[in-house]
C-alpha cells in the first residue's frame, strides 16, 4: 500500500479535526522529535496535538513525496498566536499499516517565544483547575474522614492534606525567590505540620492562589533554582506543584471515600512529567512507592496512578 495512504488521517486531523489523532494509525511506540517537543508514545503526542490543534487557524500540503516506508511533506500552517505562516518539512515512516516515527524539522525560535507564554497560561490554568477540585473535596469531608487513613502511605486524610499545603506553599516559594531551609522538604514535617486550621477548604483555596501566582509571574517558569541538590527552571517546578496536586487530591478523596474526577489534561500533563520525573532515584528517596503493574490499555490516569504506586480500579 502507498504510505501515503496511511498518513492521510493524520494531515487532515490537522485540517479538519483540530489536531484530534483518535482516528489517525499511530504505533503505542510513535516516536516524534521536533524543534520545540519530542514524544516517546503516541498517548503523549495525541494529548499535544489536541491541545495545538486549537490553536491552528490553517493548515495546508504543499507538496508530499514518497520513498519506500518514509513520506516527506512540506506542509504551512498558521497558528495563534503567531502571525503569519511557519513552514517545514515532515518525515513520517510506515510500518505495517501504522506511522511508527516522525520528525517535524523548521527555524522555531518564533514559536518558541510564543510557546514560552502559552505554556506559561497553561499550566497555571491546569493548576488552577487541579487545585480547585481539591478544594472541593476538602470543603465535603467530614469529621470522621479527616481520621481515615489514606492511600498515601500510613497518613490520614488530614496529614495527606496537610503533606499537600505544605508542599505547594513550599514549591511556590521557590518560585517567588525564596530559598527555604533543606528540613521543610520533609514529607513528615509537611504531613504533620497543620496548614489548614478550623476552615480547610478556605486554607487551601488561599494557598492554591499563591501557588498559581508564583507560577505566572513573567519568567517564573523560565528562571533557574536550586531544588533538592539540583537547579531546576521554573517549569518542572510548577509540574511538580500539578503532580503533588493531582495524586494526592486522590489520595485525599479516595480516603475519605469521596469521588474525585480527574481533568484530562492535568492528567496528560502530569503524565509528560511523570513518566521521567519519578523514577528509581525518588523510588529509592521513599517519595513514592515501587510502580504497580496495570494492563496498558487502561486508562491514562489509572497507568498514572500504578506509577505513582497507587492502585486504582480502571
Amino acid at each position: 500500500m502507498d504510505p501515503r495512504i496511511i498518513v492521510e488521517p493524520y494531515y487532515h486531523a490537522w485540517q479538519h479535526r483540530a489536531g484530534d489523532m483518535n482516528q489517525v494509525p499511530l504505533a503505542d511506540d510513535f516516536a516524534f522529535t521536533g524543534p520545540v517537543a519530542s514524544f516517546t508514545d503516541s498517548a503523549g503526542y495525541r494529548a499535544m496535538a489536541r491541545q495545538a490543534g486549537a490553536a491552528v487557524r490553517s493548515f495546508r500540503v504543499r507538496h508530499q513525496f514518497a520513498d519506500g516506508d518514509l513520506v516527506c511533506s512540506l506542509i504551512d500552517w498558521e497558528m495563534d498566536p503567531l502571525p503569519g505562516t511557519l513552514t517545514a518539512a515532515e518525515l513520517l515512516r510506515v510500518r505495517d499499516g501504522q506511522i511508527v516515527s516522525g520528525e517535524l524539522l523548521y527555524d522555531a525560535e518564533d514559536l518558541r517565544r510564543a510557546m514560552t507564554a502559552t505554556r506559561r497560561l497553561a499550566l497555571t490554568d491546569l493548576l488552577e483547575r487541579s487545585h480547585a477540585s481539591v478544594v472541593r473535596v476538602l470543603g465535603q469531608i467530614r469529621a470522621q474522614g479527616w481520621e481515615a487513613v489514606s492511600t498515601c502511605g500510613e497518613w490520614t486524610v488530614r496529614q495527606t492534606a496537610n503533606h499537600l499545603a505544605g508542599a505547594l506553599s513550599l514549591l511556590a516559594r521557590f518560585a517567588e525567590g525564596e530559598q527555604p531551609d533543606p528540613a521543610e522538604l520533609d514529607g513528615q514535617r509537611q504531613a504533620d505540620t497543620d496548614h489548614l486550621g478550623a476552615d480547610p477548604a478556605a486554607a487551601f483555596r488561599a494557598i492554591a492562589e499563591r501557588s498559581v501566582a508564583a507560577f505566572a509571574a513573567p519568567g517564573a517558569l523560565e528562571r533557574r533554582y536550586a531544588f533538592m541538590g539540583a537547579t531546576v527552571p521554573g517549569a518542572v517546578l510548577a509540574s511538580i506543584s500539578l503532580q503533588e496536586s493531582l495524586i494526592h487530591g486522590w489520595d485525599i478523596a479516595t480516603g475519605a471515600h469521596l469521588p474525585y474526577t480527574a481533568d484530562d489534561d492535568v492528567v496528560h500533563e502530569v503524565w509528560q512529567y511523570a513518566k521521567t520525573g519519578v523514577g528509581d532515584d525518588q523510588r529509592r528517596a521513599g517519595q513514592f512507592a515501587e510502580a504497580i503493574p496495570v494492563l496498558p490499555a487502561a486508562p491514562l490516569f489509572v497507568r498514572l496512578l500504578a506509577h505513582a504506586g497507587r492502585h486504582a480500579q480502571p
